[in-house]
């Protein structure tokens, strides 16, 4: 175990920028908006699904489009305060990329990128600062320096390397859309939005009404540092929807991550063991309750169960799209060393899932163990979510109906 250094929580304190508090700004606008009427009769039976995963899940992103599909479109408002963040990602995105060639020993294909590189540098450090007027009056100087660094040949071969380090999914959507993003009239997108990366570092509360159910979402941060918080949201829940990445097999922790949770920083850790490693965990939870004392003891008697032994469990296999385009070049057997090589997609994608649900301890005593029910989600495809999210409802109900005839 290694504990944080000073330099470590300085940087830590750096971190919380203007666009962390620009997001934290979006996520407590939308909060005010989402509490239903508690004088609606369906208030009463609100059901309480806990969502939970790894970082960099995509959990954030399907509640997005649950707000899109359930409640209503982000106003220009709401958009216009996901600019910083965007922003910084573009910023995060290049200086990873650059920061990668020491991995492979190479340097710039075209020289001039170094002075390029300082520029954008430069533009960082004040961004972190909180000043994004300095984005707005060089924002065309900005947008040229990271364009040719993009399209640099040494930063093409880190991209396709990609699974070597870590690099946000949505980082060449950003570069490709870059002249817009960097225009003066720029106004995030809903397609930016949902492709905008920032850590949940506070537990987040979103209610939709869904086919006259109300349904709460409580969503917490996947982060390992995150994850002692959990704790306190366990109680009454309905269902537990864990959301894992499918395209996480062949990534590695970074060792900010690491260290950030007190583990290891020198530890390598794969991204989907730990996704597996944290659902077992979960499912396997147990508290102790407490019978009544019996005749011949004063002491009540103390019992152990599952914490979620009541709940519906489901399984969000997200970043299926990734996932399909990454199988053909990068070997499952980098996680699973079982995994026998396949060239069908959905049988490695099944692999996958079978790996997730056999954690399950209950399996040992009952051939069946629980009902663990999984879905392949793209959590930027609207129709995808729309349709999973639906099925997830019916099965809900189904299970709390069956629950109230035991």
């Amino acid at each position: 175990m290694t504990p944080m250094s000073t330099q470590d929580n300085e940087l830590e304190a750096e971190n919380q920028s203007i666009c962390q508090r620009a997001f934290k700004n979006c996520l407590n606008y939308r909060e005010k908006n989402y509490f239903p009427d508690p004088s609606d009769p369906g208030f009463e039976q609100m059901i309480k699904i806990l969502v939970v995963g790894p970082g960099d899940s995509g959990k954030s992103t399907i509640l997005k489009q649950m707000r899109i599909i359930h409640d209503k479109n982000y106003s220009n408002e709401e958009c216009r305060r996901y600019k910083p963040v965007i922003i910084q990602n573009i910023f995060d995105s290049i200086t990873r990329l650059v920061e990668a060639m020491n991995l492979f020993n190479i340097s710039f294909n075209n020289k001039e990128n170094a002075t390029n590189y300082q520029t954008v540098q430069e533009g960082f450090k004040i961004l972190k600062s909180g000043d994004l007027n300095d984005w707005h009056k060089n924002s065309k100087n900005y947008r040229n320096a990271i364009k040719s660094i993009w399209e640099d040949k040494s930063i093409q071969h880190c991209f396709d390397n990609r699974n070597l380090f870590y690099l946000m999914d949505s980082t060449e959507y950003f570069m490709t859309n870059l002249d817009r993003i960097s225009s003066a009239q720029y106004l995030p997108i809903l397609d930016d939005i949902l492709r905008v990366r920032q850590p949940t570092t506070a537990i987040q509360e979103y209610t939709f009404k869904i086919s006259g159910s109300y349904f709460l979402f409580v969503d917490v941060g996947g982060q390992r540092s995150e994850r002692r918080k959990w704790i306190n949201c366990f109680e009454n829940v309905t269902c537990l929807l864990f959301v894992a990445s499918l395209s996480d097999y062949d990534l590695k922790m970074t060792k900010d991550e690491l260290r950030s949770s007190n583990s290891n920083e020198h530890e390598e850790v794969n991204r989907m063991r730990d996704g597996v490693d944290l659902f077992k965990t979960l499912i396997n939870w147990k508290k102790k309750i407490y019978t009544p004392a019996g005749k011949n003891s004063h002491k009540p008697k103390a019992v152990e169960v599952l914490l979620f032994d009541k709940c519906s469990i489901v399984l969000f296999l997200n970043k299926e799209d990734l996932f399909e385009e990454k199988f053909r070049r990068s070997s499952l057997k980098q996680c699973f060393r079982d995994y026998q090589e396949t060239n069908s997609v959905e049988q490695a994608k099944q692999f996958v899932a079978y790996k997730f649900v056999e954690v399950d301890d209950s399996l040992r005593n009952n051939s069946h163990g629980r009902d663990i029910y999984w879905h392949y989600t793209f959590a930027l495809d609207k129709k995808c979510i729309e349709t999973v999210v639906a099925s997830v409802k019916d099965r809900i109900l189904k299970f709390m109906i069956e629950s109230m005839r035991l």
